[in-house]
């Protein structure tokens, strides 16, 4: 009798496994996310994947892909991947693309995908996915890593943007460094979060920001819902809380914002240096969920780049009910490039 490799899931309390061999999922990017999110993707048991990655190996990716070696350098990735997995899993099928994931590419070859996985944790790739797959209400996960830390969102029938705006573009990894086995651990929690919602999709988190930090040894969810209520449905007391403070964007230029004495500046960085050019105080980010927060003026949250400030924002605003809770866009690297 063969033996069944799936049998610990099969036993697995509201899995179907019979509908995730027969679910597909595109991977956009199969560096450091794609690479572990594919190999469990496979191993789990999904039917199709499509690979989609124009780059070939070199040195600096191994020490956080190591499915690649230094026998593999400047061969592309997706075959170097794609002939892994079909030793792993004879019956997967599978599609290389050698390219960039183009709106072309997500309308005529993601439309084909049950959902869709980003590997590229590239701000222009993932607003572009976030617009199409809002398009065409393809289920995605996007997936997230910054030195030591890390953050996944599955999203289904929500957008990113509407939770972190248009965003800047942070540093890569090979600019702020990474961690190598981050994004083993991201990639992975986004297989994991894509093959729960392609078997069991009513049992699955949908837009929850899962957070972790290894430097901190801190991990947090955030529920993202949507803002607006219904016409219909009555104000609450948190609402009407709300209404009494100004109302700002999620997230605002230094030049948008005017006079700098207008505002209650926080440092969100973990070591605040360089320090900031003008009177403010230093809270670590990480922390957040233990502040309280003056009332006389309107608050600007400042971190690096803009990108951890901004769904810190987003969280206080919720907890404290107030739209005057702003990150600033590019952070502190935009805001110390402009001071004199």
């Amino acid at each position: 009798m063969t033996a069944d490799p799936y049998r610990a899931q099969r036993i697995l309390p509201l899995w179907d496994q019979e509908r995730l061999l027969r679910a597909s999922a595109l991977i956009i990017g199969v560096g450091g996310l794609g690479t572990p999110a594919a190999l469990y993707l496979s191993a789990m048991g999904i039917g199709r994947l499509i690979l989609c990655d124009p780059d070939t190996i070199a040195p600096e990716n191994l020490h956080r892909q190591p499915l690649y070696t230094p026998h593999h350098v400047g061969q592309l990735k997706v075959h170097v991947l794609s002939e892994y997995l079909q030793k792993l899993r004879p019956d997967l099928s599978i599609e290389t693309h050698v390219c960039w994931a183009d709106e072309s590419f997500l309308q005529r070859v993601g439309a084909t995908a049950d959902i869709w996985i980003d590997g590229t944790d590239n701000l222009p790739s993932r607003l572009l996915i976030d617009e199409i797959a809002y398009q065409l209400k393809k289920p995605w996960v996007y997936g997230a890593i910054y030195q030591w830390e890390g953050q996944v969102v599955l999203w289904d029938g929500l957008r990113y943007r509407d939770y972190f705006g248009e965003g800047v573009g942070g540093p890569s990894c090979g600019e702020a460094g990474v961690l190598g086995a981050v994004p083993g651990i991201i990639g992975s929690w986004q297989a994991a979060l894509a093959a729960m919602y392609l078997t069991i999709p009513h049992a699955t988190p949908r837009h929850r920001l899962f957070r972790l930090s290894l430097l901190t040894g801190s991990a947090e969810t955030l529920d993202l819902l949507p803002n607006n209520p219904t016409e219909s449905s009555p104000a609450s007391a948190s609402e009407a809380t709300s209404a009494s403070s100004p109302s700002f964007p999620l997230e605002i230029s230094l030049e948008e914002l005017g006079d700098a004495k207008a505002y209650h500046w926080i440092d969100v960085r973990v070591e605040p240096r360089p320090p900031l050019p003008f009177p403010h105080e230093h809270r670590p980010w990480y922390s957040y969920d233990r502040w309280t927060l003056p009332e006389a003026r309107p608050i600007v949250l400042v971190c690096e780049t803009g990108t951890r400030s901004r769904t810190i924002a987003y969280a206080l605003r919720k907890k404290f009910h107030r739209q005057d809770i702003i990150s600033l866009r590019g952070g502190a690297n935009k805001l110390l490039s402009l001071s004199p």
